[in-house]
């Protein structure tokens, strides 16, 4: 099983990119509170770039702005490439459904 699901605050604004075949991709960076205080009470945050692809990346791009409320639920995924003899792993998570849970009035 692949899955991972956050709730979060964008905390920039995506820009829709396009890839040489024509396909839409943004990348969107939350901020999701931890679910339990550090030890002086403070509830910290985690930061997560997330990745969108096709249609759901232009709705994003179209629709958000700073501040609104995500719910992502999506997948992992590794990237491995070879350099030098060694092999290097990255991993980004690839949101699979989005839900708009608050968009913030503009002024």
């Amino acid at each position: 099983m692949n899955v991972f699901c956050v709730v979060g605050k964008i905390q920039a604004l995506p820009e829709l990119k396009e890839t040489p075949s024509g396909l839409k991709t943004t990348s969107v960076l939350l901020k999701v509170q931890r679910a339990y205080p550090n030890s002086e009470g403070i509830y910290e945050s985690d930061f997560f770039n997330i990745e969108v692809w096709r249609g759901l990346a232009e709705t994003l791009c179209d629709t958000c702005t700073v501040d609104t409320v995500l719910a992502v639920k999506g997948r992992l995924a590794s990237r491995i490439y070879q350099k030098e003899d060694r092999t290097f792993y990255n991993y980004v998570m690839v949101a699979e459904k989005i839900d708009f849970v608050h968009i913030p009035k503009a002024v």
